[in-house]
């Protein structure tokens, strides 16, 4: 942190923490997990865990969900995956930096996802895919977890502080997205971490 201040660069504000201003975009299906996202919280920085299919990375929960076609048991199997990566990040960052979850609100199990996000110890959680407008109420149980919209235009910038105005809470970032990108919902596409404009921590 002291070569990054020494160097002219403001650190980033997130919720009281301190971090380089370096922040690791969640790629997915499965590519961001905890190794990436803690190697990047050990330098200080902010690393992202996408939050979409980690069973992929746990042997057990692939041999559970062989042949299963029942979407409830595959999401239920999402969460406990989600749940091991967070623990695993927050273990191997060895408390430095900060680990994010990134969650597109074009997913079904969005609300679920988050939840158990904040409840595994995710330090922030990151939404694109549409506009994040519950996302204050999805977190309201846990004030201290950022809440970091993708946005990609200033109407949009514009609605969600609005609406987040009315609950008594603003981003503590905004990370701008190309619109080329925006209109692409799919769970396939990766979140396009594009530029992360502003610290706006209420913390």
């Amino acid at each position: 942190m002291q070569r990054v201040l020494a160097e002219g660069l403001r650190p980033l504000l997130l919720r009281r923490r301190e971090l380089l201003p370096i922040v690791q975009g969640g790629m997915g299906v499965g590519v961001s997990a905890h190794r990436l996202a803690s190697a990047v919280a050990r330098e200080d920085a902010l690393g992202t865990i996408a939050s979409v299919d980690l069973r992929h990375h746990h042997a057990d929960l692939m041999a559970q969900c062989k042949d299963v076609r029942d979407r409830a048991v595959l999401d239920r199997l999402n969460l406990i995956a989600l749940d091991r990566e967070i623990r695993l990040a927050r273990e191997q960052s060895q408390g430095r930096g900060a680990i994010a979850v990134n969650v597109m609100k074009a997913v079904d199990q969005h609300a679920a996802l988050i939840r158990q996000s904040c409840e595994s110890g995710a330090d922030a959680i990151v939404m694109g895919a549409g506009l994040p407008l519950d996302l204050p109420d999805l977190c309201a149980e846990f004030p201290e977890v950022a809440l970091i919209p993708i946005l990609s235009d200033a109407r949009g910038v514009s609605v969600v502080l609005r609406r987040w105005l009315r609950k008594n809470r603003r981003p503590d970032a905004i990370v701008i997205e190309h619109p080329r990108y925006a209109a692409v919902t799919s769970v396939r596409r990766a979140s396009k971490t594009s530029t992360l404009h502003a610290s706006t921590s209420t913390g």
